[in-house]
């Protein structure tokens, strides 16, 4: 006897989040990044998959988007700014946090 598997559907939240952080992921490199560079830096690319976390800041500092939310990689006490958002509100951020996490650790890589 087989048992039917009822088919999942992503919330259009999810589905969204994906979207957003899907256009930062570098393709062909499984858990990779674009971030903000820092300095002289052209450009900047992270590996996600060696964070030791991936949080959500409320971005005050930022004087092109003041009170704006941002999602970061925490590599040990240094700090990364993902290359997503900034976004208006922090569920935005947290659904797009949890969507970076499922492209870098999810088996195809993007």
């Amino acid at each position: 006897m087989t048992h039917a598997v009822p088919a999942t559907t992503l919330p259009d939240e999810l589905k969204w989040a994906l979207a957003e952080a899907g256009k930062e992921c570098v393709p062909a490199a499984p858990g990779w990044f674009r971030a903000w560079p820092t300095a002289d830096e052209k450009w900047s690319v992270v590996n996600v998959r060696g964070a030791t976390q991936v949080v959500v800041n409320h971005s005050r500092e930022n004087e092109r988007h003041p009170n704006s939310w941002t999602v970061r990689a925490l590599f040990g006490d240094k700090a990364v700014e993902l290359r997503v958002g900034p976004y208006d509100s922090k569920e935005q951020a947290i659904w797009v946090a949890h969507a970076v996490l499922n492209l870098a650790f999810s088996d195809s890589g993007s």
